[in-house]
């Protein structure tokens, strides 16, 4: 047992259900409402996209009281969640948090439920915050071993940042909280293997694991048990997932008082994997001489070559949006050209107006790139990513880039206009103008005694 006599998972139960406004302060507000609005504006612009429509496809909604993004009738909380979730993480534009998604799980599950109690913002905003944290302070113990071994960390870390949540919501003691985040245990999975061989199910990984968490609050409502050290035990998540002892010293990890972390949030300025963004930054300097570059050497870092590089099977010809956006050759060169890695770049690769053919330039500039994993960068940066690559050129000459700080990350924030025009993008194609100002403006007021209902009547067109 820890200083405090508990074990850490019984630390982590009293967190989540001890947590109230109290523990919320202004820095943590003003990040929680961003957080807000980036993951419904993604979820607006993402949920008619062709994976989105099969998984919606997928499901016969039952009948509830929580909106459903994209449509005007009502569905359980459960099924609201699972495709809000999807559409949540369905286009790799999510905020991160070290190597997960904590966006596109807490955000859906905290409006669904908080319209089917009949829950005001901010209670709502309570238990959002609630499953946050302890979805980030799980997987900063986990991390980077959890994607490195394999793991999709966000498929994994959701079902318990979900389950959280939902124990706050219904306002559930300690103990019957720590069953319902052990429930979660049984359900964690999914492989980041789609990086390199494809597969849309990568989408659905946010819906099915809100589903899973949703779901571990009901089994423990109703008096189902689970493992007491469903984290630490020989069997528990740290030692399965990561081959890794976690001991009840890290209990400090779920100590009251602490700065949230929520104030480490980071935005994604590019529509690809986080672990190409410093990348894409760091060739900026060099998109005037693109027709001179003769080759590049990129040194990364062992948990970028775990989701976009040499592990991935076809990082030098992508053959579906999916190996695209875990490409980091391509999404390199894209950067390098001037061709954009945004939501408009990526939505034309889908619309076939982006040409990546094996004799394009931009596979050609793909080619020239080289991968190569760094030991000193594991140590130096063992769970931030950045960049550090020479760039060649015909005259002879090289140029070392190196960037450490990437927009959207809370050392470069976003400014307000930036962060306003990537909502806009995905937003007033489908709400018009009118509208998508009218939710943006609420999220920013965050009025606590308002009906979560009415932030959710703004999310579809009249």
């Amino acid at each position: 047992m820890g200083d405090s006599g508990t074990s850490l998972e019984q630390q982590l139960a009293q967190f989540v259900a001890g947590f109230g406004v109290d523990h919320i302060d202004t820095q943590a507000r003003d990040c929680a409402k961003g957080l807000i609005k980036d993951q419904l504006a993604i979820q607006i612009g993402a949920c008619g996209l062709p994976w989105s429509r099969q998984v919606r496809a997928s499901r016969r909604l039952q009948a509830g009281r929580s909106t459903v993004v994209g449509e005007s009738g009502l569905a359980s909380a459960l099924d609201a969640a699972y495709l809000n979730a999807t559409y949540g993480h369905g286009f790799e534009y999510d905020d991160y948090a070290g190597n997960a998604h904590p966006g596109c799980c807490v955000v859906p599950v905290a409006l669904a439920l908080g319209e089917e109690v009949d829950a005001t913002l901010g209670r709502m905003l309570v238990a959002m915050l609630a499953g946050y944290e302890a979805y980030v302070r799980i997987g900063h113990l986990a991390s980077p071993e959890l994607l490195n071994a394999g793991w999709q960390p966000h498929s994994v870390l959701a079902n318990f940042g979900a389950a959280a949540v939902a124990a706050r919501m219904h306002e559930l003691d300690a103990n019957t909280t720590l069953h319902a985040l052990s429930i979660a245990l049984s359900h964690a999975s999914g492989t980041t293997e789609y990086a390199s061989t494809g597969g849309s199910i990568k989408r659905a990984h946010a819906g099915m694991a809100v589903r899973n968490g949703i779901e571990s609050v009901a089994l423990a409502r109703a008096g189902i048990t689970g493992p007491q050290r469903f984290l630490t035990g020989d069997r528990g998540l740290y030692r399965t997932f990561v081959r890794k002892v976690v001991g009840d010293d890290a209990g400090a990890t779920f100590l009251p008082g602490q700065p949230l972390a929520i104030r480490q949030l980071a935005y994604k300025a590019y529509c690809c994997c986080a672990a190409n963004h410093a990348y894409i930054e760091a060739l900026a300097p060099v998109r005037g001489r693109a027709a001179d570059i003769i080759g590049i050497d990129a040194r990364i870092q062992t948990m970028t070559d775990a989701i976009v590089g040499n592990r991935n099977a076809h990082i030098y010809a992508p053959r579906n949006i999916e190996e695209l956006q875990y490409s980091l050759p391509v999404q390199m060169a894209l950067s390098a050209l001037g061709k954009g890695n945004g939501y408009r770049t990526h939505r034309n690769y889908l619309d076939g107006r982006l040409d990546l053919g094996l004799d394009s330039e931009v596979l050609a500039m793909a080619r020239r790139i080289r991968l190569e994993v760094s030991p000193a960068l594991d140590r130096q940066y063992p769970r931030t990513f950045v960049a550090d690559l020479t760039v060649h050129f015909q005259d002879g000459s090289s140029e070392h880039l190196f960037v450490d700080r990437v927009t959207g990350r809370p050392d470069k924030p976003f400014s307000r206009v930036e962060h306003q025009a990537k909502l806009d993008e995905l937003t007033i194609d489908t709400l018009g103008p009118v509208r998508s100002a009218q939710l943006f403006a609420l999220v920013d007021a965050l009025p606590p005694d308002t009906p979560v209902r009415e932030l959710t009547a703004l999310l579809n067109p009249r």
